[in-house]
């Protein structure tokens, strides 16, 4: 909408110069010119055409005209001491007696003194006005302070105008042709009667249509329209009917212009409802503040506050129109804001007459009839641009709706659900196909005359009632299982879910039904599942401890034992002949063993290989005999696959319930700490748990290691340390160092690892602890880039299971990535043994990160399995020397030549030595004589924690 962008311009411009113009008023004075008037004569402003002056209030007229002296006065001057006096000569220039009347339309003057005088000052007629002292004589409806005079042929006269009044003084004055003043005035009151119509329509019409629909703009239009009523009365003069009112239209005045922008600011944000609640306390404050501050204040600066607020507050609405306008409906923004533009028009027409520059003429009037009615009809539209704008929202809105019925209806006929509707006493409203086609009706109609009330649906009348009463407690219920009747009267279990909504017409019941007899008819082998085993159709290890704690807790304990089997050379069968083999041995086994125990034994899996037997109401010989039948049917049992025969056996640990304080989960671990050291002693044999026996001793304290380390990781009581190594054949061009791990037991002592990484190893922790390690170890690189920029080789150790385990070189890769730590500051120490028994995965692990830049230490290298061969063929950078050879060095000759002999086999194959355990200077510079590259022990620095880290 282009000339709409192009008003809201214009408007901008002709505030702008409105501005200008208020600021720049200021006193001014005209040099005298007469005033030739002649038959031609129509209307005249006297302020163009006369002199003004100041003199003190108790000059009179004739000090004014014959003396200067007079004028001064030993006072200073104010509004409140002061005249303004207005002097012009007015000269017939024509042939004939003109009649002219002398008009003023202000009213509230506080003393006006008019003289009209000949050429020798005499007077020729005299008027004065004081506002509120009861002159009677002003002219009604439209009420104006008038003087009637006729000036003869070639006359000459001066007329003299004295006001006093603490408002602005600058008003217009007219000189108007006595028949031009009458035509005026019937013009002004055909004007006057066609603004009062157009308020009058206004107002019903607002407020009718608003009665009707109710939308907030519209009141607050009509009630604006009804203010401006007022206000209109009160700027002509209207409280000159009761002339004593007359002083109090100026403040009357800027209260009902106060209340205009209040209602307009009303009709404001009800167009704009994004208007902030702060920015809205600011629309209403804004006239508060313009009509308190008029009304304390005297009246010019009344006048002043009312002038220079009203263009402010036009500019804070326009502003919150634009900024806050319908994105959906910006035509309103730009409706809104020429309705402001006309308003501005106004206010600068108003201003132009308040300040003597202007007089209101026929045309000017009806052009303020123009702008006025204009100004209203484009507040009006905007109501209704934002009344059709949120009707067509209603529409959209409706029309989701009638789509979200149409979609509900559809889903409810078509859905595989039964949907019913029904009253809380059962009587049936509506159902869905999939409702009859559940109950064995052909359609909703046969359906709909066959049941009357949904007790009918029920096997058990009763349970409706139950469920109804359920309904009314907490309004929903969800997926009870209830057993119902079909149409021939066969019975089956269905499904229903149900709640009670409210309609016009009442409370309903909405309910859904799904056929659940399967599910239930297969409950019982659901039951089954949850306590058997799958596979071997034996109990499970859930119910086995279930079972076990209710026996223990109901019967005395002496008359429990408990057999926890492991077979023997499970393992070779599953590897060499697949799962599908390792499945039907453990079948088979299964039957064997349930078959060699008594009906008061209870045989449970526990685990892969792994089964339990809990046996009641028999004495430890007699347990003892039944575990020995076990053992016997084990060895005797020969399982053959693929042509091929297995002898298997079975490892069998024994423990007697003898106190009644101990848990089932106790015994259980009794029962396979037994199990475990039956296996250590041979496997294929019966161990009985005993209290006192060393190596159940050993193994329980195992598995407390396998807690605390547990519990370690859990808790972040891991502690990293690092021990510096020594460049014994260069300078020391940076850190070397191995990372070392340290447990922090609860009570703050700080535990070796050799106390607890044996036990991790042998129960396969050591993946979780390695992780650890690398996280910690990297994050703290990163956190330090100082100490990673000096950083030249960082030792970590790893173990077999870790080397074999996919997830963890993952896990490696990843930790590079998210720490960002350059491959080649990063040397992983794998030991001799380790990377012999796992020759394979630690290959292909090294394989991978050498390509990264990652180096590899074969740590206690001479040591067990020691082969020069396997350091040939492991791509190794760096060569650790087993601390045995290192120690006894000054006292053994053979100890130096295995070492020079290691040093000078890595040399060969381009491999760097380090010797551990240097433990004095004497052993340390032994080591450099001899060629090798690095020193580590105590002798160059004791292992400290790596966050307190010392450089050497």
């Amino acid at each position: 909408m282009p000339f709409i962008k192009k008003g809201i311009l214009a408007f901008f411009n002709v505030f702008l110069l409105l501005s200008l113009l208020v600021i720049s008023v200021a006193a001014w004075r005209v040099h005298a010119s007469e005033l030739h008037i002649d038959e031609r004569f129509d209307i005249a402003v006297i302020n163009h055409s006369s002199t003004s002056f100041v003199a003190h209030q108790s000059a009179s007229y004739l000090d004014v005209l014959h003396s200067t002296q007079a004028l001064s006065t030993t006072l200073p001057l104010t509004l409140e001491n002061s005249r303004l006096w207005l002097s012009a000569e007015l000269r017939n220039t024509g042939f004939s007696t003109v009649p002219l009347v002398l008009n003023i339309d202000r009213l509230n003057i506080d003393d006006l003194q008019i003289y009209l005088l000949d050429d020798n000052a005499r007077i020729i007629k005299s008027y004065r006005y004081q506002a509120g002292k009861g002159d009677y004589s002003l002219n009604k409806p439209l009420p104006a302070i008038r003087l009637a005079f006729s000036l003869n042929a070639q006359e000459h006269s001066r007329l003299l105008i004295g006001v006093k009044d603490e408002g602005l003084r600058q008003f217009p004055i007219s000189l108007w042709h006595k028949q031009s003043l009458q035509q005026y005035d019937r013009n002004m009151m055909v004007m006057l009667g066609v603004l009062l119509g157009i308020l009058g329509i206004m107002v019903g019409y607002f407020l009718l249509s608003y009665l009707f629909q109710r939308t907030p703009a519209r009141f607050w239009l009509a009630t604006n329209n009804a203010i401006l009523f007022a206000l209109f009365f009160v700027a002509q003069g209207g409280l000159a009917t009761w002339p004593a009112l007359t002083n109090a239209s100026e403040p009357l005045f800027a209260i009902l212009l106060g209340a205009t922008f209040l209602n307009l600011a009303k009709v404001t944000h009800n167009l704009f409802v994004r208007v902030p609640f702060f920015l809205r306390i600011v629309s209403f404050s804004l006239p508060l503040a313009m009509t308190i501050w008029a009304l304390v204040s005297n009246p010019y600066n009344a006048s002043l506050i009312l002038m220079a607020m009203c263009p402010l507050i036009g500019v804070y609405h326009v502003l919150l129109a634009m900024i806050f306008k319908d994105r959906r409906n910006q035509a309103l923004s730009y409706i809104f804001c020429m309705a402001w533009l006309f308003f501005t028009v106004l206010y600068a027409i108003f201003v132009k007459t308040l300040l003597g520059t202007l007089i209101y003429t026929t045309p000017l009037v009806f052009f303020i009839l123009a702008l006025l009615s204009i100004g209203l009809l484009c507040l009006g539209f905007s109501v209704e641009l934002k009344e059709r704008s949120f009707n067509v929202q209603k529409l959209l809105e409706r029309e989701a709706t009638i789509t979200s019925l149409n979609r509900f209806y559809d889903l409810f006929r078509n859905s595989a659900e039964g949907l019913y509707t029904s009253t809380l006493e059962g009587d049936i409203k509506t159902v869905n196909p999939a409702m009859c086609a559940l109950f064995g009706f052909e359609d909703e109609t046969q359906m709909l005359e066959t049941i009357k009330n949904t007790k009918q649906f029920y096997a058990n009348t009763e349970d409706r009632d139950v469920l109804v009463g359920e309904l009314l407690e907490s309004g929903i219920v969800m997926g009870r299982e209830i057993k119902g009747v079909k149409a021939d009267g066969s019975e089956f279990w269905f499904s229903i879910s149900c709640q009670i909504r409210a309609a016009e017409e009442g409370n309903f019941l909405y309910g859904s039904i799904i056929d659940v007899t399967e599910k239930k008819q297969s409950d019982l082998s659901l039951q089954y599942l949850a306590t058997h085993d799958s596979l071997t159709g034996v109990f499970n290890r859930r119910q086995f401890e279930n079972t076990l704690k209710a026996k223990l807790a109901a019967k005395s304990a002496d008359e429990i034992a408990i057999l926890y089997l492991d077979l023997d050379r499970f393992k070779v069968v599953n590897d060499t002949c697949g799962h599908k083999a390792g499945d039907t041995l453990i079948k088979d086994i299964a039957q064997l063993l349930e078959k060699a125990l008594p009906e008061s034994a209870m045989l449970a899996r526990l685990g892969g290989d792994e089964f339990g037997v809990i046996i009641e109401k028999a004495s430890p010989e007699q347990a003892h005999e039944i575990a020995e039948s076990l053992l016997n049917v084990a060895q005797e049992f020969r399982f053959m696959w693929d042509k091929r025969i297995f002898h298997l056996g079975v490892s069998i640990g024994m423990v007697v319930c003898d106190n009644s304080d101990t848990t089932g989960e106790q015994y259980l671990s009794m029962a396979d700490a037994a199990c475990y050291f039956a296996k250590e002693q041979g496997r294929n044999q019966i161990h009985l748990y005993h209290k006192n026996d060393k190596s159940m001793q050993r193994y329980q304290k195992e598995l407390d290691w396998v807690t605390t380390i547990n519990h370690a990781h859990d808790e972040d009581r891991f502690l990293l340390y690092y021990q510096l190594m020594r460049p014994l054949t260069s300078a020391n061009d940076g850190f070397y160092y191995e990372v070392l791990l340290r447990l922090k037991d609860r009570d703050g002592t700080v535990i070796e690892p050799n106390a607890f990484l044996p036990t991790a190893e042998r129960f396969e922790m050591n993946v979780k602890i390695d992780k650890w390690v690398i996280s910690n170890t990297f994050e703290y690189l990163h956190a330090n880039p100082e100490h990673l920029a000096n950083l030249k080789r960082c030792s970590i150790n790893l173990n077999c299971h870790s080397l074999a385990d996919r997830d963890f070189k993952l896990f490696v890769l990843n930790a590079f990535d998210k720490y960002a730590i350059p491959y080649d500051k990063i040397c992983f120490e794998v030991i001799e043994s380790v990377a012999i028994i796992k020759m394979e995965d630690t290959l292909r692990f090294m394989q991978s990160f050498k390509e990264l830049g990652c180096s590899f230490a074969l740590d206690d290298f001479g040591s067990g399995f020691s082969s020069y061969n396997y350091l040939k063929s492991l791509p190794v950078d760096i060569v650790k020397i087993d601390g045995a050879f290192i120690k006894d060095m000054l006292n053994d000759p053979v100890d130096v030549a295995m070492v020079a002999s290691i040093k000078e086999v890595a040399k060969a194959m381009g491999m760097t030595t380090v010797a551990e355990f240097v433990e004095s200077e004497a052993t340390m510079a032994q080591l450099g004589r001899i060629g090798i590259d690095f020193a580590q022990g105590f002798s160059v620095s004791a292992p400290k924690p790596l966050n307190t880290f010392t450089p050497l």
